[in-house]
């Protein structure tokens, strides 16, 4: 292979090794989607067990422009264009305990959570350019080859533990809704190699986060709820790379049917407001945007001792990591 060629190659590797999500590997440490009637509900003191399942599947990645994301660098031949199209399907069940104490704080009650995820995830991406005509075929069978291997990277699938998120909250209720303040911190407990394709734990890294819940109800049946974090990200000790700061809020508008029923819409939106930063990282375009919205709707036992609610939502205004829907199946219990 002669040295313009070999220049080609060398180029399409290196370009095919790089990466085109906010965050890094596009991971997000938030359960999108996951609150729904309890933001309107009275939550009384004891404790509460909830078994949580999520799945999520994406056939769309989504750049700075809201299409698949188009890197280009420079060969002897001129810009050279790579595209990463791609699925990704992940399925999550998480076990959460919440406990409301008797202890009051300015009025409100002392609450706190636990979270821990199970992830199964798989990726499936592929990499492809095209080429100027007439090049020698030994040239394009190489250049293929790279991006099959590069694709060959980015893909795989794996299961494990997630990250531990561990919240204190302090929770006012009132007749027409209840306000919440807290502070989350998730510890890196995941399962995580730095350069594997897929991992259940978003890197060697802690994120902090303040919480708000705010929720309004009417005797007309109308409620509304909005549960939202900013989540603070460590650099990752592994790769040294700092994911950037970024609001996740889930909201919902539910009619109150009668004392069991209710159903309505929910969504939430994901707005990251610093750049990551570190090795590899993009100069621009890696800060991750999503909003979603779909039908929901809740059951509660007339005990109140168990509930259950189903939503499916669809994603929209994607930006910099991939696009899908997301549902989500919800069993809460109260324990004693």
């Amino acid at each position: 292979m002669n040295q313009r060629i070999s220049a080609i190659v060398a180029a399409v590797a290196c370009l095919s090794a790089g990466g085109a999500s906010a965050t890094e590997n596009g991971q997000l440490r938030a359960l999108l989607g996951a609150p729904s009637y309890e933001l309107t509900t009275p939550q009384f003191p004891g404790a509460y067990g909830q078994i949580w399942l999520q799945h999520y599947s994406a056939n769309k990645l989504r750049g700075n422009d809201g299409k698949a994301p188009v890197t280009d660098t420079t060969t002897p031949l001129g810009t050279l264009p790579v595209r990463a199209d791609g699925e990704i399907e992940a399925t999550v069940l998480v076990p959460r305990f919440t406990y409301i104490t008797e202890t009051l704080v300015q009025e409100g009650r002392l609450g706190f959570s636990a979270t821990l995820p199970l992830v199964h995830q798989r990726n499936d991406v592929t990499l492809s350019t095209t080429l100027p005509a007439g090049l020698p075929a030994a040239t394009v069978a190489a250049v293929n080859g790279l991006l099959a291997q590069g694709s060959a990277q980015r893909s795989g699938s794996k299961s494990g533990q997630g990250d531990l998120d561990v919240t204190a909250f302090v929770d006012w209720q009132g007749d027409d809704g209840r306000t919440a303040l807290g502070l989350s911190v998730v510890a890196p407990t995941g399962s995580y190699v730095a350069g594997r394709a897929v991992n259940p734990g978003a890197g060697k890294f802690w994120t902090v986060r303040p919480l708000l819940i705010a929720s309004r109800v009417w005797d007309n049946g109308l409620e509304l709820g909005l549960r939202a974090t900013y989540s603070v990200n460590t650099r990752n000790s592994d790769t040294q790379v700092r994911s950037g700061q970024y609001l996740h809020a889930d909201w919902a508008g539910m009619y109150r049917i009668d004392d069991s029923w209710r159903a309505g819409l929910q969504g939430y939106v994901v707005r990251q407001f610093t750049g990551d930063d570190g090795p590899g990282v993009p100069s621009h375009g890696n800060k991750a945007r999503v909003y979603a919205i779909g039908p929901m709707v809740a059951y509660q036992s007339e005990s109140g001792v168990w509930a259950l609610d189903f939503k499916v939502m669809q994603e929209f205004g994607v930006r910099n990591r991939p696009q899908g829907q997301l549902a989500w199946v919800r069993l809460n219990l109260r324990l004693d």
